[in-house]
């Protein structure tokens, strides 16, 4: 494999990449384009959104909503794509499935799609080549010498790629899904729901035309910038190999759990925690690690919205709402 510019090949290790790995071809263009325009637009607003702050100024409606839309949309792709989507982790109803859907969607990361086949190649190959956003290896295998590069390719590098993950290997479930690949289908209407629209309208029957521009640029695109660099940071920060945060568990990969960032992402920096046990729906394992999406899948759970929330053990249903009996680690090739 050629050697490309502050990467090496790991020393005497076969560089092959993975099945379900594609590095050319329409699939690969498809996604270039996608992701070059999708960022031009939100690289765009979010400078946008700052010079608006600076000569215009924002007020606490463009502030709330800016909270309002993070946490949502935040708890979207965390117990939506990632918990009940990725790992199965509770199952749940077509009302409940949709609206997880819609908001995961509207976290502007991409299609449900693609993020479910990433994140199952990332378990699968955590940390080694054919780990989509590692920070030890780029995504066609190659180790990087530096691990400042490594690092600014896991926090956000990655995505432009010209490499993809295939659905057909990692998600036939989701393009089995009517539900979820309907979101797929329109999910540009939900990026503009989340990034412009809802925010817009907000700002203007509270404000009128000024706050709703400030609402559309800050609450809108500057936000979805912002949640991208955030949930970023568990891929770089919270696979620092014990450099940042702790690791509970030893794992084969570079994990650890960051309580900044869990408190951020609503759980997800525990991700020493989520790599031991990649189905739990609560994934603290201390009274300190706080785990909000889990508690809200919890919350959920009682009020009888979603059902089959999955605890680290038994793979057989011990009550409708939980799962028990002896731990164990779940098979990752389960989740593909």
């Amino acid at each position: 494999m050629t050697t490309i510019q502050g990467v090496v090949s790991e020393e005497g290790a076969d560089q092959k990449m993975p099945p379900g790995v594609l590095v050319e071809g329409p699939l690969v263009d498809a996604k270039v384009r996608e992701i070059f325009v999708l960022f031009g637009i939100i690289y765009a607003g979010s400078i946008a959104a700052l010079v608006w702050t600076i000569m215009q100024g924002i007020g606490w409606v463009e502030i709330a909503v800016f909270v309002g839309m993070f946490w949502l949309t935040m708890f979207g792709m965390g117990a939506g794509i990632h918990r009940l989507l990725v790992h199965r982790s509770f199952r749940c109803g077509p009302v409940m499935r949709a609206f997880f859907c819609a908001i995961g969607t509207m976290a502007v990361q991409g299609s449900v799609l693609r993020w479910v086949a990433n994140h199952r190649r990332h378990h699968l190959h955590a940390d080694k080549p054919g780990d989509v956003h590692s920070p030890y290896y780029d995504g066609v295998g190659n180790r990087y010498v530096s691990f400042v590069k490594g690092m600014l390719h896991a926090q956000g590098g990655w995505v432009f790629d010209h490499a993809t993950t295939e659905g057909e290997y990692y998600a036939k479930d989701i393009l089995a899904d009517p539900i979820a690949m309907f979101f797929v289908r329109t999910r540009w209407f939900w990026y503009g729901m989340s990034a412009v629209f809802i925010p817009g309208a907000i700002g203007y029957a509270v404000g009128g035309i000024h706050t709703m521009i400030g609402c559309v640029l800050f609450s809108g695109l500057f936000r979805s910038y912002v949640m991208t660099m955030a949930t970023s940071l568990v891929n770089s920060v919270c696979h620092s190999d014990g450099r940042y945060g702790y690791r509970r568990f030893e794992l084969n990969d570079g994990t650890t759990n960051e309580l900044v960032i869990s408190i951020l992402t609503l759980g997800e920096g525990l991700h020493n925690n989520h790599h031991r046990f990649p189905r739990d729906a609560y994934i603290s394992h201390a009274w300190y690690e706080i785990d909000i999406n889990g508690l809200i899948i919890r919350g959920l759970g009682k009020l009888g919205l979603v059902h089959d929330i999955f605890v680290a053990g038994s793979q057989t249903p011990r009550s409708r709402g939980s799962y028990g009996g002896k731990r164990s680690i779940p098979d990752p090739k389960a989740m593909v």
